[in-house]
């Protein structure tokens, strides 16, 4: 077994701050209970360091920007950080922050990560670090990492420097000897138990875990207790080290804080990017799609507001998605300041073969640019403004078709499918067949009409009530345009049905 831990050190203010650009020097600093809990690089730069009070802060710094440390934000974010990991490794396990009296965070949230099942997939251990280093910098999050063999192990050796220096170097996992040889090093407080056991360790003069393993743990066991010695066995690897088991949730959900709220929808593209890109990512990592990106603007206590994005088929362009965003944020006209910013995707979908093999070897390309003009059409008009026809088992026109709700295009037929029929068809057909004047034997409808082509009969219902028997014709108007007209042969009347193109 091979466990990265990766501890978040400033997860209370990430949670709040991550919407920052960078490079941004606005000084921001986190408070609970009357202190500084953390503190940007802007306001570190007015000597603003945690457990400062807040009146103290205020003093050193007027500019100062002061949030309530909000730890439900923290937990989704902890909860978006566990589900990103889950592209890497199906072995993930999320821990939230550890409150001890007296102290803020005894212990910062972390999370755990199996490897040894992704090493080869993924071309390696110093790969695989890189790869995960690189994308917690793009999602501006603070961390330290630690590899060990159990869980236990991984969280102590993520607080040693000189064990995050060696990870950021190596190439290959390190031997069991290496790994006793770090643990024994170590020192006493940063095992993972409580400041009183702590402060009882360094009371006996035991500064470091190679001085607590030598001690027989009967020994251990009748000073600092059973728990303790359980903890031990876990971190020499002498017991199993089991973790609570991530299973991500069939959606994503990702959001954005602004400390400061935007009050532009032309402000909200550059966080909109920052999301889109997010959700890229773990969608082509876990194989799967959405065919809708639901954006929620949080106006604080004044309510929200849901922005749709409809998508015909899978997409995993950053730039298409964020154009399609861009194009429903224009119509958005924003009547409060928006606070947060979230990305929804309800019911993530697994990529089918057929999809794949549809874009990359049969009319991929003129099906792509179709569904593209669609998304585009949607975005700009409205979801409402656009709907799909499909066919009707039906003899009469009107009634051998209806809308349907999803607009889909088709390269090849699947299953049972209506052919239409094949004959000259209006590209305007009236809802209601419209009476045509008859004078002399001459029909009238934009001038005289002049029948060009038919008839084509159509009788059809003659074993209901209302038998409906008719013979169409294409005629041409007195101004030249072409119509689709019909004589009901019961009542010998002529309609117009249609109007061609």
């Amino acid at each position: 077994m091979l466990w990265l831990c990766i501890q978040l050190p400033k997860l209370p203010l990430e949670a709040l701050a991550r919407a920052h650009r960078a490079g941004d020097s606005t000084p921001l600093a986190i408070s609970q209970n009357n202190l500084i809990i953390e503190a940007n690089g802007a306001a570190r730069g007015h000597s603003i360091e945690p457990g400062l009070s807040i009146a103290t802060a205020c003093a050193y710094c007027a500019e100062l920007q002061m949030l309530e440390r909000d730890r439900e934000r923290e937990e989704q974010l902890l909860q978006q950080l566990a589900q990103w990991a889950y592209g890497f490794t199906p072995v993930v396990s999320p821990r939230s922050a550890e409150q001890s009296k007296g102290q803020h965070d005894s212990n910062p949230a972390c999370l755990y990560l199996e490897l040894s099942g992704s090493l080869k997939a993924l071309g390696g251990l110093a790969p695989l670090l890189q790869q995960l280093n690189k994308e917690l910098h793009k999602m501006r999050i603070t961390h330290v990492m630690g590899l060990g063999h159990s869980p236990s192990a991984a969280h102590l050796l993520s607080q040693l420097p000189e064990h995050r220096q060696w990870l950021a170097q190596t190439k290959s996992a390190p031997t069991p000897q290496q790994w006793r040889q770090w643990i024994s090093f170590a020192p006493s407080k940063l095992l993972d138990c409580s400041n009183k056991a702590i402060a009882k360790l360094y009371a006996s003069g035991i500064k470091r875990v190679s001085q607590l393993l030598a001690i027989p743990l009967s020994e251990v066991g009748n000073r600092f207790g059973r728990n303790f010695i359980d903890y031990l066995a876990r971190l020499n690897g002498t017991r199993p080290d089991p973790v609570p088991s991530y299973e991500p949730p069939p959606e994503f959900h990702s959001e954005l804080f602004f400390p400061s709220p935007l009050d532009n929808s032309e402000q909200l593209l550059f966080p909109a990017g920052r999301l889109v890109r997010e959700l890229c990512r773990q969608l082509q990592r876990r194989q799967l799609y959405s065919t809708q990106l639901c954006w929620v603007l949080d106006f604080g206590s004044r309510g929200s507001r849901e922005v749709k994005v409809e998508l015909s088929r899978p997409l995993f362009d950053p730039q298409r998605l964020i154009a399609l965003t861009k194009l429903q944020l224009e119509r958005v006209e924003l009547q409060e300041p928006v606070q947060a910013l979230t990305l929804n995707c309800h019911q993530l979908r697994p990529l089918e073969a057929q999809t794949l093999r549809e874009d990359f070897f049969d009319e991929g390309s003129k099906l792509h640019e179709g569904y593209q003009l669609i998304d585009k059409l949607k975005a700009r008009l409205g979801h409402e403004a656009l709907s799909g026809v499909t066919l009707k088992e039906s003899y009469l026109p009107e009634q051998a078709w209806a809308s349907a709700d999803s607009l889909t295009l088709q390269s090849k037929a699947q299953g049972h499918q209506l052919n239409p029929v094949n004959a000259p068809r209006p590209s305007w057909l009236l809802p209601r067949p419209h009476p045509i004047q008859q004078r002399n034997h001459k029909l009238f409808y934009d001038g005289e009409m002049q029948l060009l082509q038919g008839p084509e009969r159509i009788d059809g219902y003659w074993w209901q009530h209302h038998r409906h028997a008719r013979d169409y014709y294409i005629a041409r108007g007195g101004q030249g345009s072409l119509y689709w007209v019909f004589q009901d042969l019961t009542s010998e009347s002529w309609y117009l049905h249609g109007v061609y193109g």
